[in-house]
């Protein structure tokens, strides 16, 4: 198995993936790509156009998890915005966790990148965050 990455799993009606890396902020990374492909499977085709900084704040690493993707969803609904880049120096936590992305990509243009599925929305369904041995692993399922 490869350091850092993601695997979608088999699911009755929606898109369920694994991810893992060394580091929370890596992991959560992986998942930020895997929704990404999900949109548009190739990520090679996107360019580093644009770059946008966000800041997500939530009660738990869940939550964190659930906020930062659907704002990653918010973004390509609204400005139409795909990334290709995606970094998080830190996650902050103890009484709430704190994250910071830096995001590096363009605006989706069919005519170069591949259309995915549409996804609807992050789910609560089957989240699970939690450390094996040296690896973070997150499972989530995008609506699809």
């Amino acid at each position: 198995m490869k350091e850092k990455g993601f695997i979608f799993e088999d699911h009755t009606a929606d898109v369920q993936v694994i991810c893992w890396a060394p580091t929370l902020e890596e992991v959560y990374a992986q998942a930020a790509y895997s929704l990404m492909t999900v949109i548009t499977p190739d990520l090679k085709k996107i360019s580093l156009r644009e770059e946008k900084i966000i800041n997500v704040k939530a009660e738990d690493k869940e939550a964190l998890l659930f906020d930062f993707l659907s704002e990653l969803l918010y973004i390509f609904d609204v400005e139409g915005l795909v990334f290709s880049d995606i970094t998080i120096p830190e996650i902050k936590g103890n009484d709430f966790f704190e994250l910071t992305s830096v995001l590096k990509g363009e605006k989706f243009d069919k005519r170069k990148h591949e259309i995915g599925t549409e996804v609807k929305a992050i789910t609560y369904s089957l989240m699970k965050i939690e450390k094996k041995d040296k690896i973070w692993e997150i499972r989530v399922v995008f609506d699809i």
